[in-house]
């Protein structure tokens, strides 16, 4: 069964889009895996810009009628729906889960990107089989992302964790145990924030494609080994210092993560 899987939060900005899209790309070109990444911000989408696409066809059109195949659009190996800036017409944004489940047969993952609009993210938690907040360190961002995991458990989605983005000032921000005492969800990844992301969104390229041992990739790889059961691979430091690791929360909770996946896949 495939697992239906939406990056979510209440604040624009956090990183949350290229977080899908680099999960994604993980997915497909380091794991192998085939996977269908929908852009369901309905109002202001942000794939097909960040990819380049020609969105002739889109999310929303399938949401009025046309057939979704039409809407899907390959790029840097994924399968990519994206969704139109400008439309015009009349769309029932519940439909995404049903227009989905005829997919689900046909890929490992669907990955949904969602809005940050507390309205348009209620199709979205309905249509996932798990959801992962996306959040900056911060008081004000975590504080407002965590109005995103309330509307899960209300709506009974399961949250798989909690997405660390652009750390820029661990000393002024708060730390993985602060985050998780707050939030009360395991931490499954921290990512920088990197100056090589402004080079990727400029050339219209995953850093995973653009850059794959770039610290963000790296990070990125080991939460998508985690999300399709792949080991996590060791570098050589690790191997020489493996004490180190143990001080690595978030490793911990990938592994978690990771027998999950084991166990709805029985």
């Amino acid at each position: 069964m495939t697992n239906v899987l939406a990056f979510v939060s209440i604040k624009g900005g956090v990183g949350k889009t290229t977080l899908a899209l680099e999960t994604a790309s993980s997915l497909v070109n380091d794991f192998g895996k085939k996977v269908l990444l929908v852009d369901a911000n309905f109002s202001a989408p942000n794939i097909g810009l960040y990819l380049d696409l020609t969105n002739e066809i889109t999310l929303h059109d399938a949401l009025s009628g046309t057939l979704l195949h039409n809407a899907i659009y390959e790029s840097y190996g994924i399968d990519v729906v994206p969704a139109s800036m400008y439309y015009l017409g009349e769309i029932d944004v519940f439909k995404l889960k049903q227009i989905l489940n005829k997919f689900r047969n046909r890929y490992d993952f669907i990955i949904i990107d969602s809005s940050p609009n507390y309205e348009e993210l209620k199709p979205v938690i309905a249509a996932a089989d798990k959801i992962f907040v996306v959040t900056s360190p911060d008081n004000v961002t975590l504080t407002t992302s965590l109005k995103a995991a309330r509307l899960a458990k209300e709506q009974n989605t399961p949250i798989g964790g909690l997405v660390i983005n652009r750390i820029r000032s661990p000393r002024h921000e708060y730390n993985l145990n602060e985050i998780e005492l707050i939030s009360e969800i395991p931490v499954m990844a921290r990512i920088r924030d990197h100056k090589k992301m402004a080079q990727a969104l400029n050339c219209n390229t995953p850093i995973t494609i653009l850059d794959n041992s770039n610290v963000v990739s790296k990070e990125i790889k080991r939460f998508a080994s985690a999300i399709c059961g792949s080991s996590e691979k060791e570098n050589f430091f690790q191997k020489i210092f493996p004490f180190k690791d143990s001080f690595q929360k978030e490793k911990v909770n990938r592994e978690f993560l990771r027998q999950g996946f084991y166990e709805c896949q029985i």
